[in-house]
């Protein structure tokens, strides 16, 4: 039976609940077979600050201050958990990895229907569907980094977003009530990761560009505008008092643009110059590091500081820059085999057959966006924006697999559909029948 007649078996309807509950399972085996494990970091330090004292600080080390390094969202959730059931205990971090793994899960079902909004038949939705829930490409993040980091929660959001915007395309003229809730969750994804906000941004103008009038753009735009000015607003407000400055989403910039531009960054021990990089200049993996930030005023004014130096760099280096962006773009997409265990001594086993599949579905799905976004009619345009637009913050930063993972859903089924084309395109026609006398 191949893929197209299991699709329209009589259970079919089944298979997508089956599939994501086997997920559920592979993943909840992680923490199972690992013992309690917890998130580690900048920001689950400001959760263990928040449990703590109610504040957003020592992302670093504790004594390092309040601070703008991180969103603030999921550090207050988890380290409400940890303040009502322990700090890493079992409990809380049960709690945190179940929540972490039903956001992931959860995810992956609204994205399934959201690709059948775009269009994508129902043979290559179950084949992404199965894929992503049965072989994890990721599975610490989803099980385990993802209780306090916000990748998984920011995947949501912007899936949310993307199925907002594909029901309010196949509908008639966009109004304003859809734009509200477009505009709402869109500030709110934007917020909590500014990369995937831009990708939700570019889907709603992509909308805007479709569906609504132009007389009415300025009226969306100031909508949405308003709506993103009414989130971000708190946080600003506590950054202007805390820091004296206008900051609305986060000030660690200058820092991750000196951890990806610096002369040593164009060798190939890619590893080993990442690491040595972060010993040197990251305040959470080098003491002297942390003592320099200190001394010279705190982690803003040494964000800065490195970013500074960092765009000096980069004014007199501008061929080498360009070489590094063209390295983070193709490692953004394709991440080499060492990212999977940068703070681990060694790669495990699944890591090569984990990492052949996701540069093959993401081969399949870069060429699908791009042919989306070139015929432009199809609905594919938005899964398209989803996948391009959140590397472009970055091309100038060392990419890990917390950054692209926000990427992996939309390029999965867009790389699936693509396979399925091609397989339609090039199986043989059936036979003739031919009838004798």
């Amino acid at each position: 039976m191949n893929l197209k007649a299991l699709s329209e078996h009589r259970y079919a309807r089944f298979l997508p609940a089956a599939i994501l509950a086997l997920g559920f399972f592979i993943r909840l085996l992680r923490p199972l077979t690992k013992g309690v494990q917890y998130a580690m970091g900048e920001a689950p330090n400001a959760a263990l600050s928040w449990a703590r004292d109610g504040t957003i600080a020592d992302v670093f080390a504790r004594g390092s201050g309040l601070t703008t390094h991180i969103n603030p969202i999921l550090p207050m959730f988890a380290g409400t958990i940890y303040r009502l059931f322990g700090v890493r205990s079992a409990p809380s971090e049960w709690i945190l990895a179940l929540i972490a793994i039903s956001i992931a899960i959860g995810t992956a079902a609204l994205f399934y229907r959201a690709a059948a909004l775009s269009g994508i038949p129902r043979p290559p939705r179950l084949a992404g569907l199965a894929i992503f829930a049965l072989i994890p490409i990721y599975p610490d993040l989803e099980t385990t980094v993802f209780r306090i980091w916000e990748g998984g929660l920011a995947m949501l959001l912007g899936t949310v977003v993307l199925l907002l915007t594909l029901r309010a395309d196949a509908g008639g003229q966009l109004t304003y009530r859809s734009t509200f809730f477009l505009g709402l969750t869109g500030a709110l994804l934007f917020f909590i990761n500014p990369a995937l906000g831009l990708a939700g941004y570019a889907m709603i103008g992509l909308l805007l560009l479709r569906k609504a009038p132009l007389r009415s753009w300025i009226a969306h735009g100031a909508l949405l505008a308003a709506l993103l000015v009414a989130v971000l607003a708190p946080w600003t407000i506590r950054n202007y008092e805390v820091f004296g400055r206008f900051l609305p989403l986060r000030g660690n910039f200058g820092l991750e643009l000196a951890i990806g531009n610096h002369p040593a960054a164009l060798g190939s021990q890619d590893r080993e110059i990442f690491t040595s990089r972060l010993r040197t200049i990251h305040p959470l993996e080098s003491q002297a590091a942390f003592d320099r930030m200190q001394a010279m005023g705190g982690e803003l004014v040494y964000a800065n500081a490195m970013g500074d130096a960092a765009k000096a760099w980069i004014r007199a280096h501008p061929g080498d820059f360009a070489r590094l962006c063209v390295k983070h773009a193709f490692q953004y997409y394709f991440p080499p085999r060492w990212q999977w265990a940068i703070y681990t001594e060694k790669v495990e086993r699944s890591v090569p057959v984990r990492q052949a599949l996701l540069w093959t579905f993401t081969a399949l799905g870069l060429v699908g966006a791009f042919a989306a976004l070139f015929t432009w009619r199809t609905r594919l345009i938005y899964l398209a924006a989803m996948a391009v637009v959140p590397v472009l913050p970055y091309i100038v930063t060392q990419p890990v697999p917390r950054y692209r993972y926000i990427v992996m859903l939309p390029l999965l089924f867009l790389g699936m559909d693509m396979a399925y084309k091609l397989y339609r395109k090039l199986r043989p026609a059936p036979a003739e029948t031919v009838t004798v006398g």
